[in-house]
């Protein structure tokens, strides 16, 4: 039996009228909505990997609800450094905390384990954290599921990619990376928030990272690292198709452009 689903991040919605980096990101997290009904309307679920509003607003998560009532999926999400996140537990209600009081849950289904991790620290700082209680909980997860392959989906990328991202990466990714080799199966650990795609094998896991809805970045790889060029596009899912026998994701560029908008 194959599960199927849609990872989206790096929404950055604003308050109506607002544009981000010329962006009207309400428009493009639109497109998304119809470009997964219109071709994965069949998939099991969508998880929102942060990033969701751009400025934290009140406004923009509502806009976010509204939008989102428009899937004919369901979702499930999580949050990055750009939310607010008791502004947002506000808007979609407490009970998207999980029992470490940040926005972390637990999917099961068709044979998988799914967790979903908020590796925001505050407001404002734009690296990333797993708290030790969240650590804690996590190993308790994977413990639980020692039967069964587990997908990891959270916002900050852990494994280091070489480039000025890493600048603001999840800043304890090696503990992250030991309570993950607790579990034998790890099929993906799946990110957004650096704007580009990437894969690896980091410590013997798989780890992918989508360019989310917002702006697409040029990779300078090399050093001294420089600032990248700022691209309009492309609007990326990933589409994960995973069985017993293998996990495949498939990144699906519903706005495909790429025009240069700034320069670093």
């Amino acid at each position: 039996m194959t599960l199927k689903f849609i990872v989206l991040s790096d929404l950055h919605l604003l308050a109506e009228g607002k544009l981000s980096h010329g962006l009207d990101t309400t428009d493009r997290l639109r497109a998304g909505v119809a470009a997964i009904n219109a071709r994965h309307g069949d998939a099991d679920f969508v998880a929102l990997a942060g990033d969701l509003a751009d400025l934290g607003e009140h406004a923009a998560y509502e806009t976010l609800q509204e939008v989102l009532s428009g899937l004919s999926v369901p979702f499930h999400i999580t949050i990055g450094n750009h939310d607010h996140r008791e502004t947002f537990l506000k808007v979609f209600g407490p009970d998207h905390a999980g029992e470490t009081g940040f926005v972390d849950k637990v999917i099961d289904t068709k044979g998988h384990r799914i967790i979903l991790l908020d590796s925001a620290i505050e407001f404002g700082r734009h690296d990333g954290r797993l708290e030790q209680v969240q650590l804690d909980w996590l190993a308790a997860r994977l413990g639980e599921a020692q039967d069964r392959p587990v997908i990891v989906i959270l916002h900050h990328h852990a494994n280091p990619l070489s480039t000025a991202v890493d600048e603001i990466i999840l800043e304890n990714g090696p503990a992250f990376a030991t309570v993950l080799s607790g579990h034998g199966d790890i099929r993906q650990v799946i990110a957004g928030h650096v704007h580009y795609p990437s894969t690896a094998i980091w410590r013997g896991i798989p780890f992918t990272t989508l360019s989310g809805g917002h702006y697409n970045v040029t990779i300078p790889l090399g050093r001294p690292w420089t600032q990248p060029q700022i691209l309009s596009g492309p609007a990326q899912m990933a589409v994960v198709l995973t069985d017993p026998e293998q996990t495949l994701v498939h990144f699906d560029n519903y706005l495909d452009e790429a025009r240069i908008i700034a320069r670093g």
